[in-house]
């Protein structure tokens, strides 16, 4: 009885000492800027500092990414902020009446080759417009949204991920808004 007592003093002592140490009781001290979100990639010298994609209007498919990567040795990178769309289309025959209709979903990015500036900064930069594949000819007709009798007309757009990737000399590092497809995420 006398030894457990005494652990039990003991570890409430040295509980009750441990909340009190360090801890700041200044409300200036609780309240401390903080540095901006900084991600380190696996690529050395690389950081990404920010970056986000936005779909800016659902009907036309605009969007509009921003990014701030820093590139402390000055490597000569390629980076491609994108993002993936879901594009919903009606084809319609010759009279205006749907024959069919549906939802594909295809890439649209932006390409900056042998980027070599410390710091890498993009702001609000329209992406191209998503496009369904619809040209196609003999055996690529497979590959059409409609028929070649047909006319595409598209619904709507709704951005299903986004990424800022970043490639240097068969490396490569992303941010995305999750790790969906092992980039970082700030």
């Amino acid at each position: 009885m006398f030894r457990t007592r005494n652990v039990i003093l003991s570890s409430a002592l040295t509980m009750l000492l441990a909340a009190c140490s360090e801890v700041p009781t200044d409300p200036a001290a609780t309240n401390i800027p903080q540095s901006p979100s900084m991600v380190a990639t696996s690529i050395s010298g690389l950081s990404f500092n920010s970056g986000s994609c936005t779909l800016a209007n659902s009907t036309t498919g605009e969007v509009r990414c921003s990014w701030d990567i820093t590139n402390t040795s000055g490597n000569s990178l390629d980076n491609y902020p994108g993002a993936e769309m879901t594009i919903s289309y009606k084809c319609l025959d010759t009279r205006g009446q749907i024959r069919s209709s549906g939802t594909a979903n295809v890439w649209s990015w932006l390409e900056y080759l042998n980027v070599t500036s410390t710091s890498i900064v993009g702001t609000n930069q329209q992406l191209p417009t998503a496009a369904l594949y619809n040209g196609g000819t003999g055996s690529g007709k497979k590959y059409n949204a409609c028929k070649s009798t047909q006319q595409l007309q598209i619904t709507g757009y709704a951005m299903q991920y986004w990424e800022i990737y970043v490639e240097l000399e068969g490396r490569s590092a992303c941010l995305a808004p999750d790790n969906r497809r092992n980039c970082v995420v700030l």
